[in-house]
């Protein structure tokens, strides 16, 4: 499941304020609110213009250096189309900014993924999933609602 309609002219206009916010350069500032996000720049599809797009961090593997990140309209996001022709993106951070590429989870994956952003940030993921319209009963609702969801693993290029 991704969302069906296209972001109105509000919400792309209050998409937008986190991603000027980080470029005047206090990237990191979403803490404050128990947030964690990523700057992606993607190249243009058909123009070959940098473009900016925010995103949920849900989750980050130090381990394997993997930031997980989610796809709220799926394959119809621009900057998820944007990736497809140019998989090779730059991410950002906090402060931390570096060239990376992004996989797609499984479907199992996904479900399971959201399911530990919520259990970690429960007020959190019910305002943002309530934001874009999606409402949910308890973890085993929320699980298969995230199954149908694109939820991203972002690592560095190599």
């Amino acid at each position: 499941m991704t969302l069906e309609k296209r972001p109105s002219a509000f919400l792309k206009f209050f998409f937008k304020i986190p991603v000027w916010i980080h470029k005047m350069g206090f990237g990191g500032w979403e803490r404050l609110i128990g947030a964690q996000w990523m700057l992606l720049t993607t190249t243009g599809r058909r123009s070959g213009k940098p473009r900016e797009a925010m995103v949920d961090v849900m989750d980050y593997d130090a381990a394997s250096d993997t930031y997980y990140i989610e796809a709220a309209y799926g394959s119809r996001a621009d900057w998820y189309r944007n990736m497809q022709v140019n998989p090779v993106f730059e991410a950002r951070v906090g402060r931390r900014k570096f060239k990376a590429r992004a996989v797609p989870l499984s479907n199992e994956g996904a479900g399971e993924m959201i399911v530990r952003f919520y259990r970690k940030k429960p007020a959190y993921t019910r305002s943002v999933m309530a934001m874009v319209g999606m409402k949910f009963e308890g973890e085993d609702e929320l699980r298969v609602l995230g199954s149908k969801l694109t939820l991203l693993a972002v690592t560095p290029a190599k």
